[in-house]
């Protein structure tokens, strides 16, 4: 189908160059409560979500310190609150309007939110949970992502996160957008990576802020940097994970 081949000639004009949606999230934010109701997808969102819910309740119950990267409007934010005896909270997002929204949601003494960018120097502390969901594909190249996220799992400690996947990836847009809309942001992405290739990079648009792997190349980095993967829930679209540093 035309969307695939753009998508592919796209990635292939691009390399190894990795996305960058700093400017684009800083000036809006992602709304998962409006993702979970999707007239198609809830249940992919919502399957996935309980498999988080799992995990803490299963793998994070006595921590005392938690840092969440990319918190959004916190709907895992509170999640954490709720399903572990975790004492002191941080969470960080390059969106202020996320941050406001995670204020109002999560009920907590000792939550301190922090707006900045992951690949900047935030003091942040770190932690014996470390959390990342649905955010991961947006930071950067994937790999580098999990090697600086695993820097803040204290010896010993959990890092529970998912991945969103190459694998059924058209099914999953043509379902959430359309097949018209998909093949316009489709198309936006290749004019993107044509404009960065042309640039030498100096030149990029919100439509790259996406890199997806297949769900196995995923894991398979993920298994490199931990000791332990405690869980794996393979869902259509997304793989979750906990994993042991």
């Amino acid at each position: 189908m035309l969307a695939e081949l753009l998508a592919q000639s796209g990635h292939k004009i691009l390399r190894n160059v990795a996305p960058d949606g700093r400017e684009y999230w800083a000036a809006r934010f992602w709304d998962r409560a409006s993702a979970e109701e999707h007239p198609v997808l809830r249940k992919s969102f919502l399957d996935q979500k309980d498999a988080i819910a799992g995990y803490l309740s299963k793998y994070a119950a006595g921590i005392t310190t938690s840092l969440e990267v990319a918190c959004g409007t916190g709907e895992f934010t509170k999640l954490t609150a709720d399903l572990t005896g975790v004492k002191e909270m941080t969470a960080i997002d390059i969106s202020s309007q996320g941050l406001a929204r995670t204020q109002q949601r999560v009920d907590h003494d000792n939550l301190k939110l922090v707006h900045g960018d992951f690949w900047k120097e935030n003091g942040l502390p770190k932690a014996d949970l470390v959390m990342c969901v649905d955010a991961i594909h947006h930071l950067g190249d994937i790999k580098e992502v999990l090697t600086r996220l695993r820097s803040f799992v204290k010896p010993g400690g959990l890092f529970i996160g998912n991945f969103w996947t190459a694998d059924n990836f058209h099914e999953f847009e043509r379902k959430r957008y359309g097949r018209a809309e998909h093949l316009r942001r489709t198309l936006a992405f290749f004019g993107t990576a044509a404009l960065i290739r042309v640039s030498a990079g100096k030149l990029k648009t919100g439509a790259y802020r996406t890199q997806l792997r297949r769900s196995a190349d995923s894991m398979t980095a993920l298994r490199t940097l931990y000791s332990e993967v405690l869980a794996v829930d393979e869902h259509r679209y997304f793989t979750s994970f906990a994993a042991r540093l």
